[in-house]
């Protein structure tokens, strides 16, 4: 499980295929269907690189993040817009664990449009984390 979430952090966060837009700067625009976008099976032979497994886990996760609050969160991690999160939101955040946090940054950092600024997104979920469990 650890490797990978390693080999995720270097891949990932995202999604891709071709299927997202070309520019991270313009990928994002906060609706629903967006951010489930955003983790959906991504491989260069069309094969679902995410393990059945962990897409359940995923699915409970993003579940208790709420449709509301997943797209503030993935416009602030990965777009850095400095959205203003709701005190409810990041209480879901807080509830819904930081395990489950942390898998769903690493599965977004595993697509190929997000991996190669790996670190950058692993910085701003931890400080969104900070921010919210403080």
């Amino acid at each position: 499980m650890a490797s990978f979430f390693k080999v995720s952090i270097m891949a990932f966060f995202l999604l891709a295929g071709g299927v997202f837009l070309s520019s991270p700067t313009q990928a994002f625009r906060t609706s629903e269907q967006d951010f489930d976008h955003a983790l959906e099976p991504s491989s260069n032979n069309g094969e679902d690189i995410i393990p059945l497994e962990l897409r359940h886990y995923l699915d409970e996760c993003l579940e208790k993040l709420g449709q509301e609050c997943g797209p503030m969160f993935f416009t602030r991690i990965f777009m850095d817009k400095k959205n203003e999160i709701p005190t409810s939101c990041c209480q879901k955040l807080v509830d819904m664990g930081e395990e489950c946090h942390a898998t769903i940054t690493e599965s977004v950092i595993s697509r190929p449009e997000f991996s190669a600024n790996a670190t950058l997104y692993e910085t701003r979920a931890l400080d969104v984390w900070k921010m919210c469990s403080d």
